[in-house]
């Protein structure tokens, strides 16, 4: 496994965002296909065809929750395999290191546990190299035994620090 280091194991700070404030448009984009598809209510898995998530299938995840302590990645888009390898069908436990698991199951926890969507914003270094901010979109959805078990989750990756409002604190200076 490749060295990777996710906002479980970094030092940097990780910003959490409800009011779905996104900069990414691929990002606005999908978060209103979900909202339009949910009406006021969490959406099944089926209800996302290809057609409807062609525009940002590259970067989409589908995350399953197995149990308390595991999730299974159900579905990766390509440009997130391009940047991470490939996850597909694996566990967050069999997939990444230990911190950086149990991170991604608490953020996928807490949204299965609202109901709402959320908004996460973090840096992601991977080979020891960190020069990734990652902007993400997780949802909730019921699978197709209507219990509130997947997450939605659009991923873009952007170059570099970009200076904006909501990402100004996430480097630590020394």
């Amino acid at each position: 496994m490749a060295e990777f280091e996710n906002w479980a194991s970094s030092r940097r700070v990780i910003t959490q965002d409800e009011s779905l404030s996104f900069e990414a448009p691929l990002l606005k984009e999908a978060c209103e296909t979900w909202a339009t598809v949910a009406e006021d209510a969490i959406p099944p898995r089926s209800a996302f065809t290809a057609r409807l998530v062609k525009n940002f299938v590259g970067n989409l995840l589908i995350f399953e929750r197995l149990d308390a302590d595991d999730y299974l990645i159900r579905l990766m888009g390509t440009r997130l395999t391009t940047v991470l390898g490939e996850m597909q069908g694996t566990t967050l436990r069999q997939s990444l290191p230990t911190d950086a698991a149990e991170c991604w199951k608490l953020a996928l926890n807490a949204v299965l546990a609202s109901g709402k969507p959320l908004r996460i914003v973090t840096l992601v270094g991977k080979n020891s190299l960190q020069f990734l901010e990652a902007e993400i979109l997780l949802a909730p959805l019921y699978n197709d035994q209507d219990q509130k078990t997947m997450v939605f989750t659009v991923v873009i990756f952007r170059s570099g620090i970009t200076k904006s409002r909501s990402v100004d604190d996430l480097v630590i200076k020394t």
